[in-house]
């Protein structure tokens, strides 16, 4: 049996690793091939309205190569000035050899820089003359980065458009034209950021940016005719031509939807394999409706875990009623009187009385050490004071802090108890199948496949969940199941019997993480056996209404703590989507490899 699950493990993980080369494998010409993995272009408008690229290209080389290609147009320009290209080795800038070419508007800059199986930062740096269009009503710079021509597929193209300084973000109107996908954004300097990823080869990827013509007083391309109010009509009505492509088409790749759906149902298999194989519960050796007695004697957080696998706030409450039934805690009623417009007030304090922990586990004298050496002087603590305390944030971080730290205590606890399966063979190859296609679909594979990443986390977090008990555990469980059922129904059972105070007080720390409490305080007027009871006793306080209500109080005030230890703040800029019109400004282009 054990070859055979080695067998299995063996299986399912080259199926993966094969799924992983089907993704990863380039398209190759002849027995070599390159990918553009990113393209970084800051474009700086001067007031004179000329263009300085600077362009940053991460390039990874699959076989030989002498060097990449640059081609650039100049149609809409006054032509292409001073083009520099270095590669970028260890954060220094090596100038490279370029051999220009080509006619008119279309050139083409070879640079020479050769490469063999490793991956290469270029950086190339050129100028567009005199790019701005100045009309009577607007400024408008209307340019192709990339076009038809461009033979190569780009992974994340990042275009970051800096107008001259003094810009107001009001000021500027900018409209994206290419993939549905891109985004436009006008940052508050009013700098103007395009993202496209992938930009497949042939795909146009255009900027059109206006504001006011006062900012490239030296422009000499200057047309006295209004044109700002045609502009936004023509690229409202693009806008709105793309809206209604993504709404029937959506922006997803055929070829890249096919491999996200067969990473997917391969996942889904090998949840399903997971399931069986190791997580679904073995099936008890005890099966019956009610267990009249207490199953085992463990404490309620452990039990808390053995049914649901999760320690909650309330079996901290149960805990620490615990330690009022075990003579090591006392509770006591505090009542503030009312007034003519004040309500009165109940609270609830909690004085230490035994500070011996032996007979205690670790959970236990844990809780002890932080409510009444920490969040309490001379040991008391009242759920006032614990919500007095955790108004201020910095303490509500503490108190998030250990409460943490109280749980782990009491899962390993239950962890020691041989209720749950130590060795978790199905969470590891889970967790070893997500990191080598997470990895894989991230580092190998072409650049507009690698959001098939993140299709994988579904498997890792539920690898992270498989968790099963042992046959003991299961058993276990099923029994303290029936005496949850046994709690719940002892009130309408014909046959029962008066309880015993002292075994209400012990059946009631264990009502509290079943979820029965409310019916055992309901016990306490019409089913219980009077016998001794003091008022050390926490019995004689659960006929009092308000009691239950504190327990919602103290629950309450957990998770307020909670709530306040975590801030989160989040932000965004202005912007919007691209249209699939345009195609009207200068430019264009593309990259390649020689």
């Amino acid at each position: 049996m054990k070859r055979m699950a080695i067998s299995r493990y063996i299986v399912t993980s080259l199926a993966s690793l094969l799924l992983l080369i089907l993704l990863a494998h380039p398209v190759r010409a002849g027995d070599r091939s390159f990918e553009i993995t990113d393209v970084d272009i800051q474009a700086q408008i001067d007031a004179e309205g000329h263009m300085r690229v600077t362009e940053q290209d991460t390039y990874r080389f699959h076989g030989a190569y002498n060097g990449v290609l640059v081609q650039l147009d100049s149609s809409g320009s006054d032509g292409i000035g001073d083009f520099q290209a270095y590669e970028i080795k260890e954060q220094q800038e090596m100038p490279l050899k370029v051999d220009k070419s080509g006619k008119g508007n279309r050139l083409q800059y070879k640079v020479y820089d050769q490469a063999n199986e490793e991956t290469k930062m270029f950086k190339f740096v050129y100028t567009f003359k005199n790019v701005v269009q100045v009309y009577a009503d607007t400024a408008e710079l209307y340019w192709k980065f990339f076009d038809k021509t461009n033979p190569s597929d780009l992974g994340a193209v990042r275009i970051r458009v800096d107008l001259p300084g003094g810009l107001m973000k009001d000021e500027i109107s900018a409209f994206g034209h290419g993939p549905l996908s891109g985004t436009v954004n006008i940052a508050e300097d009013g700098t103007v950021e395009y993202q496209v990823s992938p930009l497949q080869s042939g795909q146009l990827l255009e900027a059109r940016v206006l504001f006011p013509g006062s900012y490239v007083p030296g422009s000499t391309k200057i047309k006295n005719t209004p044109m700002l109010d045609r502009i936004k009509q023509e690229e409202l009505k693009w806008a709105d031509d793309a809206n209604g492509k993504r709404a029937t088409h959506g922006s997803s790749l055929p070829r890249s939807l096919v491999y996200a759906i067969a990473l997917l149902v391969f996942n889904l298999g090998l949840i399903v394999f997971l399931y069986f194989k190791f997580d679904k519960e073995r099936k008890p050796d005890w099966n019956g409706t009610y267990y009249r007695e207490l199953p085992a004697d463990v404490t309620p957080a452990v039990v808390s875990y053995l049914m649901d696998f999760k320690i909650q706030t309330r079996d901290m409450l149960a805990t620490l009623i615990d330690l009022v039934r075990k003579k090591r805690v006392e509770i006591q009623v505090v009542k503030e009187p009312g007034g003519l417009f004040r309500k009165e007030k109940t609270d609830y304090r909690f004085q230490l009385i035994d500070e011996r922990t032996d007979g205690l586990k670790q959970h236990e004298t844990f809780l002890i050490h932080w409510f009444f050496k920490q969040l309490g002087p001379n040991n008391e603590v009242s759920l006032s004071d614990i919500r007095q305390y955790v108004k201020k944030k910095a303490n509500a971080r503490i108190f998030a802090r250990q409460l943490a730290d109280w749980k782990a205590a009491a899962i390993g606890e239950a962890k020691q108890t041989g209720y749950f399966e130590t060795s978790n063979p199905g969470q590891k190859l889970a967790v070893f199948v997500f990191v080598a296609q997470f990895f894989a679909l991230l580092f190998l594979v072409p650049a507009d496949y690698k959001w098939l990443a993140f299709l994988t986390i579904p498997l890792f977090l539920y690898g992270l969940k498989i968790k099963r008990r042992t046959k003991t555990g299961a058993t276990e469980r099923a029994k303290w199941r029936a005496f949850q059922r046994f709690l719940a129904d002892y009130s309408r059972m014909e046959s029962r019997e008066p309880m015993a105070v002292h075994l209400w007080e012990h059946y009631f720390v264990y009502a509290i993480p079943l979820g029965v409490a409310k019916k055992m305080t309901a016990m306490a007027h019409i089913d219980i056996r009077q016998g001794s009871s003091s008022t050390d006793s926490f019995y004689w306080m659960a006929s009092d209404a308000a009691f239950h209500r504190h327990f919602d109080h103290f629950a309450e005030s957990f998770d307020k703590t909670i709530s306040a230890a975590q801030s989160n703040a989040s932000s965004r800029g202005s912007g919007g989507g691209f249209s699939s019109g345009g195609g009207g400004g200068g430019g264009g282009g593309g990259r390649g490899a020689f």
